[in-house]
């Protein structure tokens, strides 16, 4: 299994842009992690949300490249493990979002999802999630 499929509403994100994104180039504008109550259990989330495009070939007449699907996406990541931050600054460029599926250690029989936002500049973020969701996906606006 693509190891995005893991995450709950994938398909909006597929049916935004045609396909699963490597989210080159895309901006962290939040991120953030409480400590909540999900049902009887205490989890920790981590609320996600990324500016992201798929860059095509076609120029504007200012010179840059045209944006397609520029939009904000609204993840959330629940049974947070893991995590680690570094370099957080006032733009939060990513090379790439990594997504890998991975044996849970307290569950044999169970898959949890690795996610790294690899870095471009400075900022980068890794952590592990025993599930996840797309919450929205709204265009951008400046």
């Amino acid at each position: 299994m693509e190891a995005y499929r893991f995450i709950e509403g994938f398909e909006r994100v597929v049916a935004h842009f045609g396909m699963w994104p490597s989210f080159h180039d895309a901006e962290v504008l939040k991120l953030s992690v409480e400590r909540t109550r999900v049902a009887t259990a205490l989890l920790s989330v981590l609320d996600l949300r990324l500016r992201g495009w798929v860059m095509t070939s076609e120029v504007t007449e200012q010179g840059f490249y045209k944006l397609r699907g520029d939009a904000v996406f609204h993840f959330q990541f629940e049974g947070i493990t893991n995590l680690r931050v570094a370099g957080f600054n006032n733009q939060n460029v990513l090379s790439t979002l990594n997504l890998e599926l991975i044996d849970d250690p307290n569950n044999q029989y169970r898959k949890i999802l690795q996610v790294e936002l690899e870095r471009c500049y400075a900022f980068e973020a890794s952590f592990t999630a025993q599930k996840a969701q797309v919450l929205g996906i709204t265009p951008y606006v400046q």
